[in-house]
């Protein structure tokens, strides 16, 4: 996945990802016992909700057994971008707590080594139990949560947006518009990727006050 499309296309339907990365839908049938018993349940709601990049990041780790995958509805979580810059250059989203709200996730069931594989793709995220009165959720189900918070210029939460958008949003503070040229397109992502650009960007969302706890 180019990091300007993020954050790929999520599983529309049941299915579960096999051990040759390909997809089987499951229909109407629950998912298996076996792809459940012994496994954890993760709630996701950027790139690790959409198929192919899950099969990308277990493929690289050598642990693609199957995956079960199913889209949902919860009450009581919302969306947001990040409140920093991934090592890919592209501004990654996060859940929040916000009582009320109806958020389409997908959840996924990972065994152990699955589990520990992903968290190492996940520097920037801290993997929580998602409160109990969460509905809709599954049991004892988890979520990666940003560790820096939640992108809200003004005070609002930045809802799920395309990496142009993003950039515009970023562009609106001087600071962050001297930092790196947010129209160039790759150029910008390649530019924002680097070690130095990410910290800056993210001292300076604290500074000027774009960022919000997420609750979790």
């Amino acid at each position: 996945m180019h990091p300007l499309d993020y954050p790929g296309p999520a599983a529309v339907h049941a299915g579960w990802l096999a051990a040759d990365g390909g997809w089987r839908d499951l229909g109407s049938a629950a998912v298996p016992e076996e792809l459940r018993t012994g496994r954890t349940c993760v709630v996701a709601v950027g790139s690790n909700a959409a198929p192919r990049v899950l099969a990308a990041k277990l493929t690289a780790a050598g642990v693609m057994t199957p995956v079960a995958m199913v889209p949902m509805h919860v009450v009581g979580l919302a969306i947001a971008h990040s409140a920093h810059v991934s090592p890919a250059g592209y501004v990654a989203t996060t859940p929040y707590a916000a009582v009320g709200v109806r958020t389409r996730v997908v959840a996924s069931w990972f065994a152990p080594d699955q589990l520990a594989a992903l968290d190492a793709t996940e520097p920037n995220y801290r993997r929580r139990r998602l409160p109990v009165e969460l509905t809709g959720a599954p049991p004892a189900a988890q979520a990666y949560v940003s560790r820096w918070g939640v992108l809200a210029p003004g005070g609002i939460p930045l809802a799920p947006a395309t990496q142009a958008e993003v950039h515009r949003v970023l562009a609106g503070d001087p600071v962050l518009a001297r930092l790196v040229r947010l129209d160039d397109g790759p150029a910008a992502v390649d530019m924002l990727g680097r070690a130095e650009t990410r910290e800056r960007v993210r001292l300076r969302l604290v500074e000027v006050g774009w960022v919000s706890p997420t609750g979790l």
